[in-house]
């Protein structure tokens, strides 16, 4: 997928209508958060703005104990970019750290693999490793 890409958080953040930064979103990882429309519609709605994938967050910081099933919604629409999820804490913490730090998107590399790198060599962002 590449090197740098960044990972911008969609506003407003269900990613289910059009956003106020579309234009932010166009070449990069649109993150979004779980709910008010399925994962289709909200994967179909960030190609449609330019976006290179999505990754939809849990909007619950507190489950990060189970996975969800992420189905179609009974359309016949298809999405044409990859989809991922992301467990409630993690994207909480990266909302909320790029608040803090006032920064429209993080820089990350996909795809991600921590496998043969131990933890504390991982030059990895104040959010967990995901």
């Amino acid at each position: 997928m590449g090197q740098g890409v960044p990972l911008v958080p969609v506003d407003p953040p269900c990613g289910c209508g059009w956003p106020h930064n579309a234009d932010d979103l166009e070449g990069n990882i649109a993150l979004v958060e779980r709910g008010e429309c399925s994962f289709l519609s909200k994967a179909v709605r960030a190609e449609e703005m330019g976006a290179r994938a999505i990754i939809v967050a849990d909007h619950d910081q507190q489950s990060d104990e189970f996975f969800i099933e992420m189905i179609s919604d009974s359309t016949t629409r298809e999405a044409h970019i990859p989809a991922g999820f992301l467990l409630g804490k993690n994207g909480y913490m990266i909302r909320k750290t790029l608040e803090r730090l006032q920064r429209k998107q993080a820089i990350i590399n996909i795809p991600v693999n921590l496998t043969y790198k131990p933890i504390h060599k991982m030059n990895q962002p104040p959010w967990l490793g995901w």
